[in-house]
């Protein structure tokens, strides 16, 4: 049974991006940048799906989402996962009073699927994934500067079910399915 790959989220782009890339690239710390067209938050993940259970999905994420405003979000600060002591993810916060709303309809939606409600969201926009830290010191000390920095301020009304291939140069990412969002 052929199966594909899928998370449901946002691809976006992010103003200011660059300028974090170039203080942390000047810190010497190696890793994996997400590229610029992949850039993206994650409402949820869910793994490999059989292929004649995606257009089900789509239709389901469309019922549920019918109606729903479009979340204003707010991209503040730099973090890191899982925490600053071994930080293996730096991403950008985000805040919004509407995300919740779309999250749960999301998880609604895919409930009937076998998918349960997750518990931790965390909105997030991954931007590298760390491989060698030099400089561990600046490099907190420049997250801690960074920890209300306002990125971005946007309306966010697309949620797409993407397909994400895995391949030796990155993920590659097709959108399956585009909700917009009113």
């Amino acid at each position: 049974m052929a199966k594909k790959r899928l998370f449901v989220g946002t691809l976006t782009s992010v103003s200011g991006i660059e300028i974090v890339r170039e203080k942390i690239e000047s810190l010497r710390i190696s890793g994996k940048w997400v590229e610029k067209e992949n850039t993206h938050f994650t409402y949820r993940f869910l793994g490999d799906v059989e292929e004649e259970k995606i257009s089900q999905i789509g239709q389901m994420l469309r019922n549920r989402l019918k109606g729903v405003k479009a979340p204003v979000i707010s991209y503040r600060g730099l973090g890191v996962f899982p925490n600053l002591k071994f930080p293996r993810v730096l991403w950008v916060g985000m805040e919004s009073e509407r995300i919740e709303e779309v999250k749960r309809r999301i998880d609604q939606a895919l409930m009937p699927f076998g998918f349960p409600l997750e518990e931790n969201f965390k909105p997030h926009l991954t931007l590298l994934r760390i491989k060698k830290l030099r400089h561990a010191t600046k490099f907190k000390s420049y997250i801690f500067q960074m920890k209300e920095y306002l990125f971005d301020k946007k309306i966010e009304p697309k949620v797409c079910l993407i397909e994400s291939k895995l391949t030796s140069e990155g993920p590659i990412y097709r959108v399956l399915e585009e909700i917009v969002l009113d």
